[in-house]
C-alpha cells in the first residue's frame, strides 16, 4: 500500500515493474485488499486500471483468547 501511495503507479504494469511482482499475483492481492476497502481499482487510460489507497492507516484488533475458553472463569 505504501508503494501505491508513494509511487502512484498509473497501471498494474507499472506497479509490477516497481515491485517486481507478477501482474496475476498483484491482481489477486489487490482484489483481496479491495474486499476489505483498503484499495480501489480506478479506470485509467484505455483498458488500464489504477490502484488507489483509500486509507492512511488501519487498526487491527486480534483476540488473544477464544471466548469459549474464558467462560466459567478459565483463562
Amino acid at each position: 500500500m505504501r508503494v501505491i501511495h508513494d509511487q502512484a503507479p498509473g497501471s498494474l504494469d507499472e506497479l509490477s515493474r516497481i515491485t517486481g511482482r507478477t501482474i496475476p499475483s498483484l491482481s489477486r492481492t489487490l482484489k483481496t485488499m479491495a474486499t476489505y476497502d483498503l484499495v480501489r481499482m480506478e479506470p485509467g487510460h484505455g483498458r488500464r486500471v489504477v490502484p488507489k489507497v483509500l486509507h492512511d492507516r488501519v487498526t487491527l484488533e486480534l483476540p488473544l483468547l477464544d471466548r469459549r475458553e474464558t467462560k466459567g472463569g478459565h483463562a
